[in-house]
């Protein structure tokens, strides 16, 4: 009996680390580096998070939506302690009912919209901060976006206005080095003035919402890149594209290329986006 109990508890202490292995793999595998990586992961195409600054809600996390949804987001603390249940179930908008809503996005995003999933929930920061998810997907897999949740609320406490960690770094299989790359430098800072003004946004929400921007843009670049090539964070208001097999690459047609396929983030701002080469 003593060799059998013996044996038993063996087994016992197997199944226990083999369990616990299991759950540390699955928790490091859910743990994201951005919410654009979120958003992948959970089949979001075009998704938010609003965090409260002072009395007023911001998209400080989003995936696909245009810079004038970004800026029109903007809402007071009483518009959803007003409009949605004080819970942290999910709440399905359509039909007429969305009409309260249109005023949070541009009118691009308003002609497409049937459907928005709204989500409240709890980012344990330093001070316990209400978060409120926004959907605009006609459908989503709520229980697969309610299992990544609590590593979006771990990323976003750990954020704390680092501005660089909105851009998730790559992984190179080797470090690319500059002197081997043809390197542009995009700036936007022109084109999100040109549409604040227009929408009349305070210098503090700018502030606020100009890293968003930037994650934004610099997320649809990497996916219209080639493979070698990448779209890096550079000052406060300027993208780095390295090009590593792009020695004959124009300036000003690669400037033509990258509007086109930044209208639909810019809109007739798209003009204001400008690109410079950095080096021959």
């Amino acid at each position: 009996m003593g060799l059998l109990s013996h044996m038993e508890a063996i087994r016992a202490r197997d199944l226990e680390l083999k369990v616990s292995g299991s759950m540390v793999n699955s928790s490091q595998k859910k743990r994201i580096a951005d919410y654009h990586s979120f958003s992948e992961r959970t089949a979001l195409k075009r998704s938010a998070v609003l965090v409260p600054f002072g009395k007023r809600f911001f998209m400080r996390y989003e995936h696909g939506f245009d810079v004038a949804s970004i800026f029109k987001s903007i809402s007071s603390v009483d518009f959803w302690n007003g409009t949605i249940p004080q819970n942290q179930d999910w709440h399905t908008v359509s039909g007429s009912n969305l009409e309260p809503f249109y005023q949070l996005f541009s009118d691009e995003v308003v002609q497409d919209l049937t459907t928005i999933h709204i989500k409240s929930f709890v980012v344990l920061a330093d001070v316990p901060i209400k978060a409120i998810m926004i959907a605009v997907d006609a459908t989503i897999d709520e229980e697969l976006v309610d299992d990544y949740i609590p590593y979006l609320a771990d990323f976003i406490a750990s954020d704390v206005s680092n501005d660089e960690s909105y851009f998730s770094s790559p992984i190179f299989s080797s470090t690319p080095s500059i002197d081997n790359c043809r390197t542009f430098t995009l700036t936007i800072k022109e084109a999100i003035a040109e549409i604040a003004d227009l929408l009349h946004v305070d210098a503090e929400a700018f502030d606020i919402l100009f890293p968003v921007f930037l994650s934004e843009t610099k997320n649809r670049l990497q996916h219209l890149l080639g493979k070698g090539d990448y779209a890096l964070p550079g000052n406060e208001f300027n993208i780095i594209l390295l090009f590593s097999q792009g020695k004959s690459i124009d300036a000003d047609l690669l400037q033509f290329q990258l509007q086109k396929n930044l209208f639909s983030l810019f809109g007739n701002s798209t003009p204001k986006i400008l690109v410079e080469s950095v080096q021959s």
